[in-house]
């Protein structure tokens, strides 16, 4: 028994010997050093760790290391493995954080550097130190308990936007200047607890990146500036955004990040003071303004956003869900709505529609009413005053129906509208929303006229085609039959001259006897007559 609690005792003296000897001596350090730089360079092609110096005591430690020419790693200061309390230094200088995409698993760019202390022990242990990040200056300080976050407060001032996109190996859409202030006092899920503060002083949207990665049309210099305050608790955060551009106002009065499943869900209130300004984000000349109410909710597989607005007299709801976009517009006057498309103001109403939309096919459907409409004075209407002796704008549609087809940038619609004296049929129509044209038929009977009607060109000013003949031969055909009466009366009723203007009649009645004539009237004939009746040579 003896011999075995002596040979425990050799065995871990041999042990502690070999340990000591492994870590704390200089060729131990050397050893130690050899299996950092190998286990780092390891898979590694454009790092080239060299451990300068290592030296490791029971009560301090110092480690010098290079990851190439211009990049350094030091760590200094005194160390007590038993007691687990530390007292050091550091200083992290990398030049070309590219290098380390292996190590990191994640594309960086650019440089990083930061220095400073780690002082404690186990029970608690403080981080202070500043960074130069993104050219903007960074401090933090960092309280952590057996090793892991609990406080944690930090601060970046004027982080250049562009330059923290490099580092993150995105696109630069954007510049600005991002300052962030936070105090963690938990740091640990699921009892979060903290503040965080985070404004951008002069944004400036990137046109030529954002035109290429996202397919726009940008030309204006977009500016914009935000504030986010974000409270965290539990395991959420929860934020109040302000987000300020040339283009358009957001808030956010709730945005809820919940970080155990990654779902965001946020209200918000977009205001628009100058439509003209949203021309290059959605290529539809408009004018005026608009706001707009709704809620956001976005997960790993889903999005779903929902809006409201109040406009001319009616109201707009919509909903997006993933792809899928359908919209319902309520008692909508169509005057100003047209007036703010720059559309021809020719008709006025209260719209019914429901629109439904595919973003991805860029497909959909559009049907719906117009109630109690009426023409307003334009081009149309004024040409069909002036032939038919007509006030079109008298006139009221009680219900037109509406359907339009959307493929892409074309949409082919259908239009039937009846008034009390009037029939308006438009069997095609096609609007191109990328060329801004128009292109539609219009048949219409309006008493006992028939006639057609085309719309072509910019839809702002489009050309108006009448098919005038219709109302000429009508008014034609009047003259004549009263001409024809008059010479009937010079002529005693012995000639019926129905009968001698058509062509296809091959017998013509005399009074007081019938004789059928085999032979049809020339124009020669029918010329003499008219000359004989009003008293021409």
């Amino acid at each position: 028994m003896k011999k075995l609690f002596f040979g425990l005792i050799v065995l871990i003296v041999i042990v502690l010997g070999a340990v000591y000897a492994l870590l704390f001596t200089s060729p131990g350090n050397s050893f130690v050093a050899s299996i950092i730089e190998k286990k780092v360079n390891e898979g590694q092609k454009d790092v080239n760790m060299k451990v300068n110096d290592f030296k490791l005591t029971t009560s301090s430690i110092a480690f010098k290391a290079t990851l190439d020419e211009n990049s350094i790693i030091n760590i200094e200061g005194k160390l007590d493995l038993f007691a687990k309390s530390v007292d050091l230094a550091y200083d992290i200088n990398v030049k070309d954080l590219s290098k380390l995409q292996n190590i990191t698993k994640q594309k960086f760019n650019g440089s990083f550097s930061t220095k400073g202390t780690i002082k404690g022990d186990q029970n608690l242990a403080i981080v202070e130190g500043k960074s130069l990040l993104a050219s903007g200056d960074t401090i933090y300080n960092l309280k952590l308990v057996n090793f892991e976050p609990s406080n944690i407060k930090f601060s970046i001032k004027n982080a250049k936007i562009q330059e923290l996109l490099y580092l993150v190996d995105q696109p630069i859409y954007a510049s600005g200047l991002l300052s962030i202030n936070g105090d963690i006092k938990n740091a640990m899920l699921p009892t979060l607890d903290g503040t965080i503060l985070t404004k951008i002083s002069d944004g400036l949207i990137n046109n030529s990146v954002i035109n290429k990665n996202f397919n726009q049309k940008l030309q204006q210099q977009i500016t914009y500036k935000s504030d986010v305050t974000t409270n965290l608790k539990g395991a959420q955060a929860i934020s109040v955004v302000k987000l300020d551009t040339s283009l358009a106002t957001l808030v956010m009065n709730s945005l809820v990040y919940d970080i155990n499943n990654s779902k965001l869900t946020s209200d918000y209130s977009l205001n628009v003071a100058d439509l003209t300004k949203l021309y290059d984000v959605t290529q539809q000349n408009m004018r005026g303004k608009l706001k707009v109410d709704g809620n956001i909710a976005q997960s790993k597989d889903s999005l779903s956003v929902d809006g409201k607005t109040a406009l001319f007299d009616g109201t707009v709801n919509f909903n997006l869900l993933n792809n899928q976009f359908s919209s319902k517009i309520d008692a909508v006057e169509i005057k100003p709505l047209l007036h703010m498309l720059y559309y021809p103001e020719i008709f006025n109403s209260k719209s019914n529609i429901d629109i439904k939309y595919n973003l991805a096919s860029k497909e959909g459907t559009v049907v719906g009413e117009l109630l109690n409409g009426q023409f307003v004075k334009n081009e149309f209407s004024t040409i069909i005053n002036t032939f038919a002796k007509f006030d079109l704008t008298r006139e009221i549609y009680e219900k037109t129906e509406l359907k339009s087809d959307i493929k892409e940038n074309i949409i082919n619609s259908y239009i039937n509208m009846k008034s009390e004296n009037t029939t308006i049929t438009v069997p095609s129509s096609t609007l191109d929303t990328k060329a801004n044209t128009i292109n539609a038929l219009i048949q219409s009977k309006i008493k006992e006229y028939s006639f057609d009607t085309t719309v072509k060109g910019e839809l702002s000013s489009p050309k108006v085609s009448v098919d005038t003949s219709a109302f000429v031969k009508q008014k034609i055909e009047k003259k004549i039959d009263k001409y024809k009466e008059k010479l009937e009366e010079k002529l005693g009723g012995k000639i019926k001259l129905n009968q001698l203007f058509n062509e296809n009649n091959k017998t013509i009645e005399v009074a007081p006897k019938s004789v059928k004539i085999q032979r049809i009237h020339t124009d020669q004939e029918i010329a003499e007559a008219f000359k004989k009746m009003f008293g021409q040579d």
